[in-house]
């Protein structure tokens, strides 16, 4: 047990005054409010969850995270258990370890990348090191609670995104490289909202309205790839053009394949109101198609139930942060419950898009479906 790096963080905490602003943040039926040393980060985290600050915070949150900048704590010979990542990624990134503390389970978090420590509990989780420099991953830590309070109460976490076209709201999921995030932001030109990117909550409509569904999204802006940039007309501001054409002159699969993230703030992008953090959910989008496909695109309707093969795109962990309402942590290769999912979704209407990736077909095709629901 890492009894004497618990005893420095709290040394360190109590001798670390924090600044008397704050940021708080309002989200469907919790608030979370964020302290820190930095104004810096402060300053970062006011602009990046401007669309939903609290213009009169109330007192108090929901929860409270303290976030210190700090050089001070370091991977330090801990028995860390790295953290299984999902199919298709490879790599370290997160590593754990559990302790006990005044009677409370809790567990440490080490991001191997930055150094980063997260200390995740009950009451006023914490994260300390080099946080002016990876505000991304504070960010992350923020929305974690947020995801983890709502799987609480009930819902499921989906590897999806999700917008609001037609009046109708849209989900998109597929596996990890399959294009939801482009084809969420090409199907926005012709949409009212975007609800969420990677991560989206699923329940039954809270109306209890039999055959009803909800969903609330992450407010995370898109991360997206420059294979996405390049080909949208509207995300082409995100890339100087000198660096649009050096990327369009790659190779399709090699530009498709290419990390290089940037933020799509869709309020600025599409309109000023474009974030909704929540809406009813109509339909899933079920990417199944290829790239070297020689099919064409096609888009096929169905449900889970149907064909419950498709689940495996939805299914998503939360990850080594979450513990349930009694304080019970998710162990470690821990794989969702696929029956929870077909219970509560399974006579949900869904496409699957099959053949070769077409964005502009799926778009038409996409667009047609919805005005059938």
């Amino acid at each position: 047990m890492p009894s004497h790096l618990i005893a420095e963080l709290k040394q360190y905490i109590a001798s670390e005054a924090l600044l008397p602003e704050s940021v708080v943040i309002e989200l469907p039926d919790f608030s979370i409010e964020v302290r820190s040393n930095s104004s810096l980060l402060l300053k970062t985290l006011n602009a990046y969850f401007k669309p939903v600050l609290f213009s009169n915070p109330p007192s108090p949150a929901s929860l409270i995270i303290s976030a210190y900048e700090s050089d001070r704590f370091i991977d330090r010979g801990i028995q860390w258990q790295d953290w299984k990542r999902e199919v298709g990624k490879s790599g370290r990134k997160d590593s754990f370890i559990d302790i006990r503390e005044k009677g409370e389970i809790q567990r440490l978090i080490y991001k191997v990348k930055t150094g980063v420590l997260f200390w995740q509990k009950q009451k006023m989780p914490i994260a300390v090191g080099s946080v002016e420099q990876n505000p991304n991953q504070v960010i992350n830590f923020i929305l974690t609670q947020y995801l983890n309070e709502s799987l609480r109460q009930g819902w499921l976490l989906g590897h999806a995104a999700g917008l609001e076209i037609q009046q109708k709201g849209i989900a998109i999921a597929g596996l990890s490289g399959g294009g939801k995030s482009t084809l969420m932001l090409h199907l926005l030109e012709y949409g009212e909202h975007f609800i969420s990117n990677d991560r989206l909550l699923l329940n039954a409509d809270k109306t209890a309205r039999p055959g009803h569904f909800w969903m609330r999204g992450i407010p995370k802006q898109p991360r997206i790839n420059p294979g996405t940039i390049v080909h949208n007309e509207r995300l082409h501001k995100l890339i100087h053009p000198e660096r649009r054409q050096e990327l369009l002159a790659l190779p399709t699969e090699t530009l498709r394949q290419l990390e290089e993230k940037y933020d799509a703030d869709v309020n600025a992008l599409y309109h000023e109101t474009c974030y909704k953090p929540e809406t009813e959910l109509n339909a899933f989008i079920i990417l199944n198609w290829q790239p070297d496909s020689q099919h064409r695109t096609q888009l096929n309707q169905t449900t889970l139930n149907r064909s419950p093969e498709l689940l495996e795109a939805i299914l998503k962990s939360p990850g080594p942060f979450y513990s349930d309402s009694n304080q019970v942590f998710l162990a470690n290769q821990t794989q969702p419950d696929s029956a929870r999912y077909l219970s509560m979704l399974g006579d949900l209407p869904c496409f699957e898009l099959t053949g070769k990736i077409d964005f502009k077909q799926a778009c038409d095709l996409v667009r047609q479906a919805i005005q059938r629901l």
